[in-house]
């Protein structure tokens, strides 16, 4: 049997069948389909993929965020605006309790630059050191009980209204010739009520409208009963004075110094805003000053190095090396150097030879941000009061720096937390005063020892000051102001990092 030949033979078989395979196989395969070519994103989409990028990024709550950053179009595409973006962002953050049921991110926010509209408002961009208008804002107050008229409660330093003359206490008794600004109240001793809810809002929409117009012709009747006109330009990018008023209160042995600090402006390189700081500071020392209150009432916040820089002129040689504060990052923060430098911790560096025994701060619940960053700092170390026209201030221990998205919008993710030096920062829901409710009495002006938060605390710093008498006096005037009667309310201005 000659074998050879058939193992050939089967070889030959062999090769045949798989060949025939290898041919079914690739006939059976169809071609690959070619890759689709890549949808271009629209500017509103990359806006939104953008927010949530920088969302995830900086956020302090970037744990509680899902992770699409591969392609973010999966979570933003569900939502038809920036602003819905950032809703459902925040509303993924953890609950707060004090927020009835909220969550703790009530912060974050954008603005549209130059008009660009993200969805719900079209603003203008955040505006530090610089600010538009008059600076004027306004509340409705009554002198006989049973008329309500606009009073200036508030004049921004630096702007046309206080370069015009105009202050606080002042009632606006005409706009552009109009003389229809009063409405009916009715007053009992548990307070006032309008008359007509409708007459309010007509005429709060009115003046509204002309405080963010121009040119704007404004008579008021000063508390002395006499009555004056001024003309004002709106202005765009007014340089604000933060300083709106500083003085000392001489007392045999206690003198006590008082600062009135609308925002914490910018404070580098001897600026303007330094250089005032620190001779209102010089001026303190020159006055040996044993008090100081600080009226930060309407102020909403600003720059944490400008509150920071304000904290060691306060501490002065009392603080001098102590830790000042601690910040608290994310994990992304914290490994990238370029960003995290700006969150190391601060220390007092002794800016001033003060040394206080008390410290007094007057406050609002809109008292916000690096102004409350300024008290909690300074807790630790100093004997502090806070005196509240309400029953706390705002409650905002966290800040931002800007992300610019796509040049169209101004982006401010909650970013960072402020400890003090005890590690206290859990203030959501304000600080607590030590004396609460007294009155914000807006009939007298800045400084004036017959206001009465200012009375209260130089009644308890130096009685020799003998502002009890002022005090009873105001009380017994029918001057009062309209709960929920502001009509402008200064806007939270944050605590800033300036990258």
């Amino acid at each position: 049997m000659n074998v050879a030949p058939l193992k050939q033979t089967g070889r030959l078989a062999i090769l045949a069948l798989t060949g025939l395979l290898v041919f079914s196989c690739k006939k059976d395969t169809p071609k690959p389909e070619p890759e689709p070519e890549p949808v271009e994103r629209t500017e509103a989409q990359l806006i939104k993929d953008d927010i949530y990028k920088y969302y995830k990024l900086y956020s302090l709550w970037d744990k509680s965020i899902p992770d699409y950053t591969s392609d973010p179009s999966k979570f933003t595409d569900q939502y038809n605006s920036a602003d819905a973006v950032l809703a459902a962002l925040k509303a993924l953050t953890p609950a707060h309790a004090a927020y009835s049921g909220g969550v703790f991110d009530r912060f974050s926010y954008m603005e549209g630059i130059d008009g660009y509209n993200t969805g719900t408002t079209a603003s203008g961009r955040l505006k530090m050191d610089t600010n538009d208008g008059y600076g004027i804002y306004v509340q409705l107050g009554t002198e006989d009980g049973k008329t309500a008229q606009p009073i200036i409660y508030f004049v921004e330093g630096g702007s046309p209204a206080q370069k015009a003359g105009l202050k606080r206490s002042d009632f606006i008794t005409a706009v552009n010739g109009d003389s229809d600004y009063s409405i009916a109240i009715t007053c009992t001793n548990s307070g006032c009520t309008i008359n007509d809810a409708s007459a309010r809002d007509k005429m709060m929409n009115k003046l509204n409208a002309a405080l963010d117009a121009g040119p704007l012709k404004l008579q008021v009747k000063h508390q002395d009963g006499t009555t004056v006109t001024k003309d004002l330009t709106y202005e765009k990018d007014y340089t604000i004075n933060p300083i709106y008023k500083d003085t000392v209160y001489e007392s045999a042995g206690n003198n006590v110094g008082y600062l009135a600090l609308s925002s914490f402006e910018e404070i580098e390189n001897n600026n303007v805003n330094q250089q005032n700081i620190d001779a209102v500071f010089s001026k303190f020392q020159d006055k040996q000053i044993k008090s100081l209150i600080i009226d930060l009432r309407y102020n909403g916040g600003g720059y944490v190095d400008a509150s920071a820089y304000i904290a060691d002129k306060i501490g002065g040689i009392t603080t001098k090396g102590k830790l000042m504060l601690t910040y608290e990052v994310n994990d992304y923060i914290k490994a990238t150097p370029s960003i995290n430098k700006m969150f190391q911790d601060t220390k007092f560096e002794g800016k001033s030879n003060l040394n206080l025994t008390k410290v007094y701060f007057l406050v609002s619940e809109g008292t916000a941000s690096a102004a409350e960053m300024l008290i909690n700092v300074l807790k630790p170390y100093l004997q502090v009061q806070l005196i509240a026209s309400g029953t706390r201030t705002y409650g905002k221990p966290v800040g931002f720096f800007e992300q610019e998205v796509q040049n169209k919008v101004s982006f401010w993710p909650v970013s960072f937390l402020l400890k003090n030096s005890a590690g206290f920062s859990d203030y959501w829901d304000g600080l607590v005063p030590d004396k609460r409710n007294i009155e914000d009495y807006v009939f007298a002006d800045v400084g004036d020892k017959k206001e009465t938060m200012l009375a209260t605390a130089l009644n308890d710093a130096a009685p020799s000051i003998t502002t009890k008498a002022s005090i009873n006096a105001v009380s017994r005037k029918g001057y009062r102001t309209l709960k929920g009667g502001q009509i402008n309310i200064r806007p939270d201005r944050g605590m800033i990092k300036k990258r």
